[in-house]
């Protein structure tokens, strides 16, 4: 029988399935933001040199994010092609052996993804210190919040209505682990690179998540019914996975600067903040795999 009726070959298609779809979802808003940013500024005649730089000022930190991830997408899905053709995969006669040659420049130009990393870190703080964003504000009322009982409240409802919930609770744990990092270690922040990646990759998860979650309640109106099914199984499967992705980037983060009562405080709120409901990742992304088997290619 043909090697995609193996299920553990359906895993990996079907993870590339889920990376592939979130770096789309995530590019094509981001994309979409400074098309729209660029024709606000038009509109109040802005000279037409400035519109794109000033457009893409307001994005830079997304630009980044998106620069990283989806290199390291590519990477991740040509590496599995190779795996998945075997030995025929490292010959120069199949068609992913180039793909896989390729892929890897992407990490490094156009600045390396560790410097990306950093930057988006340290653009988020520098906008804060110019006050253009609201950091330490949020972050305040977050470690109060640590201090409450949590609002277990109704279940939500509607189209992908849990999902909504625990993309705003990553927000609050990206406020938590910047806003406190930033206080802990202030002037030596910028020294822990592996706080600031640490974050950075927590804010990349969280703004993935959002841009699929977006990009499925979108397309209520678009795709049919049986395409929607499709589509909630790509989104749940993306957000219950990075909800435990983000909770160990910021595990490891407060970990390495945090200790005693406050430690313990803040590791309870990270896993308040990315608690998930048990669900069936296996069944959701073979799902994925089996549109991509029958479409034969990527079908999203």
């Amino acid at each position: 029988k043909s090697i995609g009726e193996f299920t553990a070959m359906q895993y990996k298609i079907g993870e590339m399935a889920r990376k592939i779809f979130s770096a789309e979802s995530a590019v094509y808003r981001t994309g979409r933001n400074i098309d729209l940013k660029e024709k606000e500024l038009k509109e109040n005649n802005i000279p037409e040199n400035e519109i794109k730089l000033k457009g893409l000022r307001e994005y830079t930190i997304e630009c980044s994010l998106m620069k990283v991830y989806a290199s390291e997408v590519l990477d991740y899905a040509v590496d599995e092609a190779v795996q998945i053709y075997g030995g025929m995969g490292y010959s120069a006669e199949s068609p992913v052996e180039r793909a896989y040659r390729d892929s890897r420049i992407n990490r490094i130009f156009e600045g390396t993804n560790e410097i990306n990393r950093m930057l988006t870190v340290d653009m988020m703080l520098k906008r804060a210190m110019k006050g253009e964003l609201d950091l330490m504000g949020p972050a305040m009322k977050i470690a109060d919040e640590l201090l409450e009982i949590p609002d277990f409240g109704d279940a939500p409802e509607g189209l992908l209505a849990e999902e909504a919930v625990m993309v705003e609770k990553f927000k609050k744990a990206i406020l938590m682990v910047a806003g406190s990092a930033a206080q802990k270690l202030m002037m030596n922040l910028a020294k822990e690179q592996e706080v600031l990646m640490n974050i950075s990759d927590m804010a990349i998860q969280c703004y993935l998540a959002e841009s699929v979650l977006l990009r499925v309640q979108k397309a209520v109106d678009l795709v049919s019914a049986d395409e929607m099914v499709e589509f909630e199984a790509m989104a749940k499967l993306f957000i219950h996975e990075a909800a435990d992705k983000i909770n160990k980037f910021g595990k490891d983060a407060l970990c390495s600067y945090a200790e005693g009562d406050e430690l313990r405080m803040m590791l309870m709120g990270m896993k308040r903040f990315t608690k998930t409901q048990p669900t069936n990742t296996k069944e959701l992304r073979r799902t994925a795999a089996a549109k991509m088997i029958e479409k034969n290619g990527y079908a999203y």
